[in-house]
């Protein structure tokens, strides 16, 4: 046996084993998902997410929220909790909305989107008003924080 046929196996493993240990080495900057933090977030995901795009659920999920009742105002469902920390607005086929006081957290619309994108089978922007699609309908989110929080799916149709 030749010693050619050995010294290129032997090059090609050493190039081999000296990419890949390269390779090993390469750090990278991964963006975890946020963690959801804010009550008014899990409340739109239990309620308005869950129960979109009819939202005939949405009465049943506020009261698992501490929204004991929603009063019919003619045009949509709207209820608070006891102490009237989170609120709820819902238009059955048309728009659910939850709502808080405001929260010194500059993650939550972040927060909002990533829920969101759980949900959509199209891409979630990660900015706001942002678009997802649920069960082939589309709707627009929305984070308000004048006065408050305010989380708002609004269907386009």
């Amino acid at each position: 046996m030749s010693t050619l046929p050995r010294t290129t196996l032997l090059a090609a493993t050493l190039t081999t084993l000296t990419l890949l240990g390269a390779c090993s080495s390469v750090t990278r900057e991964i963006n975890p998902e946020p963690t959801i933090t804010s009550a008014g977030i899990l409340a739109f995901r239990d309620i308005c997410l869950k129960s979109a795009p009819s939202f005939a659920g949405a009465e049943t999920a506020a009261r698992n929220h501490g929204i004991s009742d929603l009063t019919d105002a003619g045009f949509a469902k709207m209820g608070m909790n006891e102490d009237q920390s989170l609120g709820v607005q819902v238009q059955a086929n048309k728009e659910c909305a939850i709502t808080t006081p405001t929260q010194n957290d500059s993650s939550l619309t972040q927060q909002f989107l990533s829920v969101a994108g759980k949900f959509s089978s199209t891409p979630v922007a990660q900015s706001v008003p942002s678009k997802i699609t649920l069960n082939g309908q589309t709707f627009i989110l929305m984070h308000d924080r004048r006065g408050g929080e305010a989380y708002v799916m609004l269907k386009t149709q």
